[in-house]
């Protein structure tokens, strides 16, 4: 009897063991999620402006790449972001039909009460695996008053091109889809390359996380 029992015993470790190399019942690690904290002392209000197709490509809607920033900059810990619809109505209030230069802008933030309005521009897009693309946001912020004298605009600006045949951009790209994915997932951070609006997301949070560096280098006086 106490021959079985032992028997018995060191069958169910064999099962458990098995069960856990097979990965049976095993729950998938929870995703590491990326966090970018806002450069300013007190809660700061964008929006976010129709992009502008700099590109020469149609393979994209511009009003889409707005829409994935804005829920980028929503991740940002003391930032209140304002939803692109608020800035077409705003621009249709101030009968401004596109965004050409630094006046209207600033004008559309005014009218928004926002501290900035956030201007992202599309300069090189390829959406086919390797996929590729360029991206600028620019910061306009309101004037002081009607009579303060013109300030330098934009007042920060950050760009790059995000070419995934590039080792440094895929490293980057491992880094967010650890905090958008299990990590045991089959496909992993391959999925962002094979979709376009899942490649634009990673693109969105890192020019996002870019941007928040130089407001806060901005803001430090470096």
């Amino acid at each position: 009897m106490r021959i079985l029992r032992i028997s018995f015993a060191c069958t169910l470790a064999l099962a458990a063991a098995l069960a856990g190399c097979m990965g049976e019942n095993k729950p998938a690690p929870p995703p590491i999620e990326t966090f970018i904290s806002s450069p300013y002392a007190d809660v700061h209000t964008f929006a976010i402006a129709p992009a502008i197709n700099l590109s020469g490509s149609r393979d994209f809607d511009q009003l889409a790449v707005s829409d994935s920033l804005f829920a980028e900059l929503q991740q940002v810990s003391g930032l209140n972001v304002l939803p692109l619809n608020r800035t077409l109505f705003a621009m249709r209030q101030l009968g401004i039909r596109s965004i050409d230069d630094p006046a209207q802008a600033q004008k559309i933030a005014e009218s928004l009460g926002a501290n900035g309005l956030i201007v992202p521009a599309v300069t090189a897009y390829d959406p086919y695996n390797p996929p590729m693309i360029g991206m600028i946001l620019q910061v306009y912020t309101p004037r002081k008053s009607p009579t303060a004298p013109p300030e330098k605009q934009p007042v920060s600006q950050a760009g790059a091109v995000f070419n995934a045949t590039n080792q440094s951009v895929l490293r980057e790209l491992r880094d967010f889809a650890r905090g958008r994915t299990q990590v045991d997932s089959a496909l992993g951070d391959q999925k962002f390359l094979m979709d376009s609006d899942l490649y634009l997301r990673f693109v969105s949070h890192a020019m996002v996380r870019r941007l928040m560096e130089v407001e806060r280098a901005r803001v430090s006086g470096r």
